[in-house]
């Protein structure tokens, strides 16, 4: 039998509806990329599957497949023969048989059952959320917003509208590596860790969202990143919505032997192993910060900075390990969050760079304007950059500190007693 990959995205479930049948001594599987596809060959050499290139994927018995034009909520799969004619359609639920026979053509009288296989592994792993937060880095107290859509720019739109001290926002979408600040997995491991961490999933209609439904996240529409994602996303309640898939992942197999004519077996079928977690993720090293004062608090957002994205009252800071140097040359505010001599460090920084305020931390925060004013502080319980853009507007506004500033990120409020440097 052969499986036929057509995009990155069908690979993992394709894996889990065919690992029985994988197990299968009666049955040779080979899997290839569609096309010859170069993305989809290099997860399948990856994954160490045996497979065939797509120029010789011929004089099979069977083809298997994902159907994927959206007629049917649920997984579907189907199988042809070695003419192409389809011989078999495989559904998720019984409630999706109607909608298969009346929109996929050779469906009708060929649709069987075959339960959800991803899901019944995501059931089986949903007790490591706590783990998988943690391997993705995602601090405590902070929401992760996972994306599954295909829209383009999707993934810049949500990195710069949702503030990073509140929310990490990751990707089940795979090879979406690339821009700083994004959580996102290598194509070859288990992106369902990504769902199960998640608190809220925007995403198209698609197997995503309904096991995000299944395990009771708050889910939106990709159409919200248009208007207040920020509000949209605050405001998003979970509900649980039940999947009613069967979860034996011998189904397949057993319709695998009775298409080639081998007999029925009783032997049971594990569900697939867990598989790798391997976060390919671009740290985030440069921010567009906005400060507002009300009430004697100052309040700091920063989102990661993505080209053209800044606008005209935000302040660049950049972490002292920030590898562009056109972005350290442009920043008003440099951070080192960890230098063996603060002092030292943002005096020379001063001297040697453009930015406004350079800030460092050792046993004390070390604060340092260009024009040579100095302060010290203890910075307990928040970020020290989002620190500092309270510093910068607060000197922007008032030219000095002469009293304890009360700093509020996210839900945090804390006082910042300043001294002499």
């Amino acid at each position: 039998m052969l499986v036929a990959v057509g995009a990155l995205a069908e690979f993992a479930g394709l894996r889990d509806v065919v690992h029985a049948v994988e197990a299968d001594p009666d049955v040779v599987l080979r899997w290839s990329a569609v096309g010859g596809a170069p993305a989809v060959e290099r997860v399948l050499r990856i994954a160490g599957v045996p497979t065939v290139a797509w120029s010789r994927a011929d004089g099979f018995d069977l083809v298997l497949a994902c159907h994927t034009t959206g007629e049917v909520p649920g997984l579907v799969v189907s199988i042809t023969d070695s003419h192409d004619i389809p011989v078999a359609v495989g559904v998720s639920t019984e409630q999706d048989r109607a909608a298969a026979e009346a929109s996929i053509p050779g469906a009708a009288g060929r649709t069987f059952v075959m339960g959800d296989p991803t899901w019944a592994r995501v059931l089986a792993a949903a007790g490591r959320r706590a783990e998988f937060r943690a391997r993705l880095g995602v601090p405590d107290g902070v929401a992760l917003v996972a994306l599954g859509c295909a829209r383009p720019d999707a993934i810049s739109l949500v990195l710069s509208r949702l503030p990073f001290d509140e929310f990490r926002v990751a990707t089940v979408v795979p090879d979406s590596a690339g821009s700083p600040g994004l959580i996102a997995v290598s194509p070859e491991s288990d992106w369902i860790a990504v769902l199960i961490a998640a608190d809220v999933v925007i995403g198209d209609p698609g197997p995503a969202v309904r096991y995000a439904r299944g395990l009771g996240r708050a889910t939106l529409t990709p159409d919200v990143i248009d208007g207040d994602l920020l509000a949209a996303v605050r405001a998003n309640e979970s509900t649980v919505e039940p999947i009613t898939a069967p979860a034996s992942p011998r189904l397949v197999r057993d319709k695998v032997r009775e298409l080639v004519d081998l007999e029925a077996v009783s032997a049971t079928a594990a569900s697939r192993p867990f598989g790798p977690l391997d976060p390919a993720t671009v740290p985030a090293t440069a921010f567009l910060m906005s400060a507002r004062e009300s009430s004697d608090v100052v309040t700091v957002t920063r989102v990661p900075h993505l080209p053209d994205r800044r606008a005209g009252e935000d302040v660049l800071a950049v972490d002292a390990a920030e590898p562009d140097p056109g972005l350290r040359a442009n920043a008003e505010i440099i951070v080192h969050p960890a230098a063996d001599d603060p002092a030292a460090w943002v005096a020379e920084t001063i001297a040697t760079s453009h930015c406004a305020l350079a800030v460092a931390a050792g046993d004390r925060a070390h604060f340092t304007w260009y024009t040579g004013q100095t302060w010290t502080a203890d910075v307990p319980g928040l970020a020290l950059m989002a620190v500092a853009g309270a510093v910068y507007h607060h000197v922007v506004d008032n030219d000095a500190i002469t009293k304890p500033i009360d700093v509020r990120v996210g839900e945090i409020t804390e006082r910042i007693t300043f001294g002499a440097g």
